[in-house]
């Protein structure tokens, strides 16, 4: 007898599959804006680096020289209304709170981008394209957003759990089946090492779409800030620092593990709900905590330094180190795929 998880992962598997018929049959239509779309998804449950992901292709786009456009739903944001501008391409025009934490993080990270939230994406889309804003749009979180059509769709594949334990969710993590990459244009494997082969897995990504582009991404960790309660930004390295870490993401073990990587000897590790806004009693906890431990600092990422509360509320004697998490691309295969798409786009 199937478990209550399973068989609500069959019907909506179910509901998946012919979802996607509709739209491969033409049964239903996407939208098309004025501008190229580049989607960047993924087949499973959040975690596989699509923010560090989208930062890096805008910046590597803009330094080909086109003005880039990034759309996303808001996820966790309050904002239920039309286009919500987070950033104009000069400064930043909202809050997480409002627009949600990954908004935030990629409007400042990809300066000279206009970063737009909306639960319409094709109506955010045509707001942007109607002031002539941007030459193409970046799609966050678009795989399975198929009412809007692109013309190049990147799939991010994790290599750490790359199928996402084999099932729908709820009884799994995926999405959706992993056939739907027969409809991708090609997968970056997010998380590689140099060192670590990954033939096998691109073979069996091959098994469903035999002639998909696969390419390779790797991560880096750097401090950025150091939040105290007056608000000063200081300088201190991640190798050898001795700290609690706290993050509120899909796969926090992924930064905890990349934190020792670094050279971070952790005291404590706290995972907290993805997308987690964090109150001024758990901040103090965490100070508290770090007391205890007679750490020097706790670490956090930069999603999760959105949802914590001004530093003017931060108990005084805590310090606030914020990691980066970054990608970079290996070799130069997917900026060849992106521009030589982008030539054929605008012809």
């Amino acid at each position: 007898m199937m478990m209550p998880s399973r068989l609500v992962s069959a019907a909506y598997e179910q509901v998946v599959r012919l979802r996607n018929r509709g739209y491969d049959a033409g049964w239903f239509a996407a939208r098309q804006l004025g501008r190229p779309v580049i989607s960047v998804g993924n087949l499973t449950l959040g975690g596989t680096g699509k923010t560090p992901t989208v930062i890096a292709l805008g910046k590597m786009l803009q330094g080909a020289g086109y003005s880039v456009s990034v759309l996303l739903r808001g996820y966790k944001g309050r904002h239920r209304g039309g286009p919500l501008p987070v950033s104009d391409g000069r400064r930043i025009r909202s809050q997480s709170d409002q627009a949600g934490d990954e908004a935030l993080v990629i409007a400042r990270n990809l300066p000279g981008a206009m970063v737009t939230v909306g639960k319409n994406r094709a109506a955010a889309g045509r707001w942007i394209e109607g002031r002539n804003a941007a030459d193409l749009h970046l799609l966050d979180d678009g795989f399975q957003h198929r009412q809007l059509h692109r013309c190049l769709d990147l799939v991010l594949v994790d290599v750490t759990n790359p199928f996402g334990g084999g099932r729908i969710v709820p009884s799994g993590q995926l999405r959706e089946p992993p056939e739907a990459l027969d409809r991708a244009d090609a997968v970056i494997l997010t998380r590689t090492r140099t060192e670590q082969d990954y033939d096998p897995l691109t073979h069996k990504l091959r098994r469903f779409n035999p002639d998909l582009p696969c390419f390779r991404s790797t991560q880096a960790l750097e401090p950025v800030a150091c939040r105290t309660a007056r608000g000063e930004r200081v300088e201190a390295p991640l190798a050898g620092c001795r700290a609690l870490a706290f993050a509120g993401l899909a796969n926090p073990q992924q930064f905890f593990d990349s934190l020792r990587h670094h050279g971070v000897v952790l005291a404590q590790a706290l995972p907290f709900r993805d997308h987690h806004r964090y109150s001024t009693r758990e901040l103090s906890a965490i100070g508290e905590r770090c007391r205890e431990l007679r750490v020097e600092a706790a670490i956090t990422t930069e999603k999760d330094a959105e949802n914590l509360p001004p530093a003017s509320l931060h108990p005084p004697a805590l310090r606030v180190l914020i990691a980066r998490v970054s990608f970079e691309f290996v070799g130069d295969g997917l900026r060849d795929l992106l521009l030589q798409t982008l030539e054929k786009e605008f012809r």
